[in-house]
């Protein structure tokens, strides 16, 4: 355990040791505040609502970083130095799944921290929205979706084991199947890839919602978790085990 702990502050480390994942924090952090800035409602308004505005890039941001976790090594000599100097690949590969989820609550915290300042700032008088019954609830939500973002981006990076190509699957792959799925309603019921993650933001008991074309039940969501992540999370496994590092 104390191995698995050491390795998973290594691999925090390296994933936010770059410039790259810093500026996309950033960017994401900067674009969201605007946002929060300028829709109608945002600082004039709750402080729920201003902070939904502000993560909504959050599920991207998570799913990015995830991807260049598992990948950065394999693009280079890295890897050979890594499962060398760590010859249990299972521990490695544990250690960045542990980093990873590490990762997308931290960023959530931070993320209502900075909106929580920003909000304070701009309308000081509504400070008592800030913590509420209401946003408590959203947070678990928010976090519930960017964990199904970051399990899925760990899936596909674990797979491709190369990062652009990655990048391109997580983030485009997804949406497009949606679209393609939505001339079959009876497939894409069962098939969104968005199934789980949008159980996880509104979740309802019923294993089929049929009168709520916007909810999505516990059969639906547990068929789109096992095809979209626990399946690609079991082949990647097995992948990352075997692959050979170039």
């Amino acid at each position: 355990m104390r191995k698995v702990f050491r390795l998973t502050t290594v691999e925090l480390r390296r994933a936010v040791d770059t410039r790259g994942p810093r500026w996309a924090f950033i960017v994401t952090i900067g674009a969201g505040i605007a946002l929060g800035l300028v829709v109608p409602g945002g600082t004039s308004g709750t402080f729920e609502s201003f902070v939904s505005a502000v993560s909504l890039g959050l599920p991207l941001l998570v799913g990015m970083l995830a991807v260049m976790v598992f990948t950065a090594d394999w693009g280079t000599r890295a890897a050979l130095v890594t499962f060398v100097l760590t010859p249990r690949r299972s521990r490695v590969i544990v250690a960045r799944y542990l980093a990873v989820l590490a990762l997308t609550v931290g960023s959530l915290v931070v993320i209502h921290i900075i909106a929580a300042l920003v909000f304070l700032v701009a309308d000081v008088q509504a400070a008592g929205t800030i913590v509420t019954a209401g946003v408590g609830a959203q947070f678990a939500s928010m976090l519930g979706t960017t964990i199904a973002s970051a399990l899925t981006a760990m899936a596909v990076g674990g797979l491709i084991l190369r990062t652009a190509p990655a990048l391109v699957v997580a983030v485009f792959a997804p949406f497009v199947l949606t679209i393609a799925l939505a001339f079959t309603p009876a497939v894409l019921v069962w098939a969104n890839p968005y199934g789980f993650a949008s159980w996880l933001a509104d979740p309802v008991l019923r294993w089929r919602v049929d009168d709520d074309a916007g909810a999505v039940g516990v059969g639906p969501a547990l068929t789109s978790f096992m095809i979209w992540t626990v399946v690609p999370l079991v082949l990647g496994w097995f992948r990352q085990l075997r692959a050979e590092p170039r």
